[in-house]
C-alpha cells in the first residue's frame, strides 16, 4: 500500500508539472504533438534522446544501451515515467519495467515477465552479469541451469 501511495503522489506531481496557469487564471494541460513530445530534453547518460514510443516492440526505434551484444536494453520516457525493456538477440521481448524515481513495477510485457525481480525481491542463485548500468538504473541478468531472471533496480546518487 505504501508503494501505491508513493506512486500516486509522484504521478500527481508529474501531472502538476505539466499544468500551467494561463492568463485569466485558467488551468490548462500543456499538450504537444506526439512527434514533438521529446524533441529536446529526456536523454540517456550520453545525451541521446530517450524514445517516447516503441515499448513492447521487437525492434523499437530506440538506442540499444546494453553492454552485452547478446542482449538489447532500451530506455523509454513518456509523461515523466521511465521504462526499461530487455530483448534478446532475435528481437524477442523478454521483460519490461516502469519507474518513477525509486518506485519500480514490472510490466506485463515479455516472455520473462514472471521472472523479473525488483529491489527487495528474493534473488535466485546463478551467474549474474550487468547488461546496463546508467546513472538511473541497473539491469542484471541472472542465469542458472533452469531459467534466466532479470533484476532491474533504480540507482541513487549513493550507488
Amino acid at each position: 500500500m505504501k508503494y501505491l501511495m508513493e506512486f500516486k503522489e509522484k504521478a500527481m506531481n508529474v501531472c502538476k508539472k505539466q499544468m500551467h496557469v494561463m492568463r485569466g487564471g485558467v488551468l490548462a494541460v500543456a499538450m504537444l504533438a506526439p512527434t514533438m513530445a521529446w524533441a529536446c530534453c529526456p536523454s540517456d547518460d550520453k545525451g541521446a534522446p530517450k524514445a517516447a514510443r516503441g515499448l513492447g516492440e521487437s525492434a523499437p526505434a530506440a538506442a540499444d544501451l546494453s553492454a552485452d551484444a547478446a542482449w538489447q536494453v532500451y530506455e523509454f520516457e513518456r509523461d515523466g515515467v521511465r521504462y526499461t525493456q530487455v530483448n534478446d538477440s532475435t528481437g524477442t521481448v523478454r521483460a519490461a519495467v516502469g519507474r518513477i524515481g525509486e518506485t519500480t513495477w514490472v510490466l506485463p510485457i515479455g516472455v520473462d515477465a514472471d521472472r523479473v525481480r525488483l529491489p527487495g525481491d528474493a534473488l535466485p542463485a546463478g551467474n549474474a552479469r550487468v547488461l546496463l548500468r546508467s546513472k538511473e538504473v541497473e539491469v542484471v541478468l541472472i542465469e542458472n541451469a533452469t531459467a534466466q531472471y532479470w533484476l532491474v533496480r533504480p540507482l541513487t546518487s549513493t550507488d
